[in-house]
């Protein structure tokens, strides 16, 4: 891959990515420690994976119209204090739903990042290019939530189970103070912004559009699978962070062959639908069969394949 132009820029994009993506798995080896603390059961942690990724996947929809009307800048800081209120909130909770609280508002500020990661490469990049920058982003996108895990085993032995909230909180405050000292707005300037709600309408009404968006929900669905199953009862912190480890080769290898020049669009969507296909049917069997060990667990680690057209298939 040839050297790619504003790599400071990417740089920056790829941690703010990495702050987001974190938070849905850096807690999965002390859930045992948080059920405990909060008097619940394990499998009510539940809700809070699962209040991030509903106002993650939501609040999405906004940030990408805010985005053209007011800039890249301004809406990247805001998403970005909107999340380090949910880190504070989820730090200091005292039960669980108040976690679940924080966790939502961390969603809802971190999905600016999923919003921006993909409009400001479109800014400056084209064809090859732009696959290419793409590329490098889903190396951050799928890396940074399966070495989370890790970081949180190890916090939590040595400082108990708010400390992963801390350690997200710090590392958006570096993140995003750097952001606001180095990142170039990159927004075009000039010509016509169309209306909030007319986007939408020009959006829904794109029947390929609609055919990749089911692509994608369906692809993410088999990642949150494999992201909760990994924190089921009986696994401890070691287990979970290995079961998070192992699958990094393939997620580099997923992100390299996507960046490659001679790669058609075509030959790229149908590999990666035909792997969320692959590894959808390995999920049915082993559900079926009732196996949950972390044998059948390794045996669907995710991939990504990324186009120029910015879609990933996981």
């Amino acid at each position: 891959m040839k050297k790619m132009a504003n790599q400071p820029l990417l740089l920056m994009l790829i941690l703010m990515l990495a702050v987001g993506q974190m938070v849905q798995t850096i807690y999965v080896p002390a859930m045992a420690d948080m059920a405990d603390a909060l008097n619940v059961h394990d499998g009510m942690l539940q809700r809070v994976m699962a209040a991030y990724l509903m106002i993650y996947g939501g609040s999405q929809l906004i940030y990408g119209p805010l985005s053209d009307s007011v800039g890249r800048c301004p809406v990247i800081l805001a998403g970005m204090s909107i999340f380090m209120i949910g880190a504070v909130t989820s730090m200091l909770a005292p039960s669980l739903n108040v976690l679940v609280l924080g966790s939502a508002v961390q969603g809802l500020g971190t999905s600016v990042a999923g919003v921006i990661a993909r409009t400001m490469p479109r800014d400056l990049y084209a064809g090859v290019a732009l696959r290419q920058a793409n590329s490098l982003l889903n190396m951050g996108l799928l890396v940074s939530p399966l070495r989370a895990p890790v970081i949180g085993a190890l916090l939590t032995k040595l400082f108990g189970w708010h400390a992963c909230f801390a350690f997200l909180l710090l590392l958006c405050i570096a993140v995003t103070g750097a952001m606001a000292r180095w990142l170039p707005e990159t927004r075009p300037q000039g010509g016509d912004v169309t209306p909030f709600f007319r986007r939408y309408q020009r959006l829904l009404s794109d029947a390929s559009f609609m055919r990749f968006i089911v692509l994608l929900i369906g692809a993410l669905a088999g990642i949150a699978v494999f992201e909760a199953s990994c924190g089921v009862p009986g696994l401890d912190e070691f287990t979970v962070s290995i079961l998070f480890i192992l699958p990094i080769p393939a997620a580099f290898f997923g992100a390299w062959f996507a960046g490659r020049e001679q790669r058609s669009w075509n030959s790229l969507m149908w590999t990666g639908v035909n792997s969320c296909l692959l590894a959808g049917a390995l999920m049915w069997l082993t559900a079926w069969f009732g196996v949950m060990n972390i044998w059948t667990l390794l045996g669907r680690p995710p991939r990504c394949f990324s186009s120029a057209r910015g879609y990933c298939f996981r």
